[in-house]
């Protein structure tokens, strides 16, 4: 009786040790142990649904299918650029708060044109210096997600951002992270700024050495699978395209088009540089041993620039774009396959989403049912100033025009006893009577508002920045573009197609659904911060998304 009394204990113990083992292996962690950002600029949200007979089932599909999609986000400010976007998504902010407005904006004391990123103080490291990468986020108002992860845990949680553009690098990290790198366009070598870091590791300079960037622009970029599967698209020989040296159609010899200054600049304009990305981002993951904490949350952002030079190139409807984001979905499947081996599905969250849409272009046939035009900045200045000098008295009115912003001159306010919303308010009035121009603001008038009701208003108010923006916000209608020799396309109104992009969470914790509710971008930070545990940025305005996972 003893020994069935004993094999009897032996067997629940057994069984009890079985069930703990078990359960403790399916148990998620109460944190992801590594955050992916993957921002995938000009990417429009329609791409996910446009391309996906060619997608594979373990790329973007995958995602899609076994991850949350939230369907209905959007960018919440106008005038979206490379340095605007990218730092309203680290932030959780818009414009009007962080203060970063365009890639570049006019500075009101000196007449000089401020860089988003460019900073003297601080060279480049890693490779050879140059004075375009000499870069910080000095000019960024406010704290980075990044930023709070590693404050919060002394250093134990790590920050990094990798892109191929320094702009989009810096702004995705903020002003504190362990490592900012992006692509030296003279060597094809990775590089880094002396604002994060005096001194890089080993195994950086041993990826250099490998010399994979010179691999890829020895190469022809040619369709993925054969064209003529290519059915998502315009024709490859649209006459608006920009293309590479007056080629706008398949194959292209990158040989060809190599710039003899900067011989890796042609990276940032093919699928190859996202290849590139991919090969460092799954190197510094091994090497830094990313997700390898049991109690900390590392931090990667991957910012896919491409995207950005290859529409702007081509365009929305482009044979190119459409053979980016199947190549993309291949470098997706890649990056996947080597999260779930190496950390694990339930121990990684993967966020995917963009920083911008883009336009039609206005000379493309599906846009000749609607009426749209190019806007001319230099003619329409030219009539403007003519105008007030017929209304308020002759004087050089407009000291300056910059992304459909108009910067008036207050000596000529100042000469006619006028102020400066009066005159503003006249040249919205002037611009309302164009046939391009769907809205026009003054900047006095949109500081005394509220704009629940109307939200062109809205998004142009989330631009405003008061030290930094014009006196005046042009709004174009619909499929009217500013006139530009080195974009098909423009990502500056606040439309559908400009605004609406593409946002899926994936891995830890996420389940299989659709999200319908209104989301904005500066969500995406402040919920991240919420399922992290992290203190918020501490200008952040957005909202943590309910109900994102149980």
């Amino acid at each position: 009786m003893i020994r069935k009394t004993a094999r009897f204990v032996l067997t629940i113990l057994l069984l009890a040790g079985l069930f703990s083992f078990g359960y403790g292996q399916s148990k998620k962690p109460e944190k992801p142990r590594l955050v992916v950002l993957v921002i995938v600029e000009q990417m429009r949200y329609e791409y996910l649904e446009r391309f996906s007979p060619h997608y594979s089932n373990e790329g973007f599909k995958k995602i899609m299918s076994y991850g949350t999609q939230c369907i209905d986000a959007h960018v919440n400010f106008s005038y979206p650029s490379t340095a605007s976007s990218f730092a309203s998504i680290s932030t959780g902010t818009t414009p009007s708060q962080h203060g970063i407005i365009g890639n570049q904006w006019y500075n009101k004391n000196n007449g000089s044109q401020i860089h988003a990123t460019a900073d003297k103080n601080y060279p480049n490291i890693g490779s050879q210096p140059h004075a375009e990468y000499a870069v910080s986020a000095t000019n960024l108002i406010g704290s980075t997600f990044g930023e709070e992860l590693t404050t919060q845990t002394f250093g134990r949680s790590r920050s990094y951002t990798i892109s191929l553009d320094p702009t989009a690098a810096v702004l995705c990290a903020g002003h504190n992270a362990n490592g900012v790198f992006w692509l030296d366009e003279y060597t094809g070598e990775w590089t880094s700024s002396t604002y994060y870091n005096k001194v890089l590791p080993a195994w950086f300079y041993a990826f250099n050495k490998k010399g994979l960037a010179k691999l890829y622009i020895n190469r022809t970029w040619n369709t993925f699978l054969p064209i003529e599967k290519y059915k998502e698209s315009a024709n490859d020989n649209s006459k608006y395209e920009i293309g590479f040296r007056n080629q706008s159609t398949f194959p292209y010899n990158l040989q060809k088009f190599k710039d003899s200054y900067k011989p890796y600049k042609i990276l940032k304009t093919t699928p190859f540089g996202n290849t590139y990305i991919k090969d460092f981002a799954i190197e510094l993951i091994e090497q830094e041993r990313l997700g390898k904490s049991a109690n900390n949350t590392d931090f990667l952002t991957i910012a896919y620039t491409a995207t950005e030079e290859i529409g702007n190139r081509f365009g929305c409807l482009s044979k190119e774009v459409e053979d980016t984001y199947i190549r993309l979905d291949f470098e997706l499947t890649f990056l996947l396959n080597y999260l779930e081996t190496h950390i694990g599905k339930d121990n990684f969250l993967l966020i995917l989403t963009s920083n911008h849409g883009m336009s039609f272009s206005p000379k493309s046939d599906q846009q000749k049912a609607t009426k749209t035009g190019i806007f001319k900045p230099n003619e329409t200045m030219y009539l403007l100033d003519k105008h007030l000098d017929v209304t308020f008295g002759e004087a050089d009115w407009i000291e300056h025009y910059q992304d459909l912003q108009i910067y008036l001159d207050k000596k000529a306010i100042k000469k006619y006893n006028r102020t400066i919303a009066e005159v503003e308010d006249d040249c919205a009035t002037f611009l309302l009577s164009l046939n391009s121009v769907q809205s026009a603001v003054g900047a006095t008038w949109l500081s005394s508002h509220n704009f629940c009701s109307n939200e062109t208003f809205r998004l142009v108010d989330n631009a405003y920045h008061g030290g930094r923006s014009g006196n005046v916000f042009i709004t174009l209608k619909p499929g009217w573009c500013e006139q530009s020799v080195e974009s098909v396309g423009t990502h500056m109104s606040p439309y559908n197609f400009d605004t609406h992009v593409p946002l899926i969470w994936y891995g830890w914790k996420m389940e299989p659904k659709i999200m319908r509710q209104p989301i904005e971008i500066t969500d995406i930070i402040v919920t991240l911060c919420d399922l992290t545990k992290t203190a918020k940025p501490n200008m952040a305005t957005g909202k943590v998304i309910e109900n994102l996972i149980r």
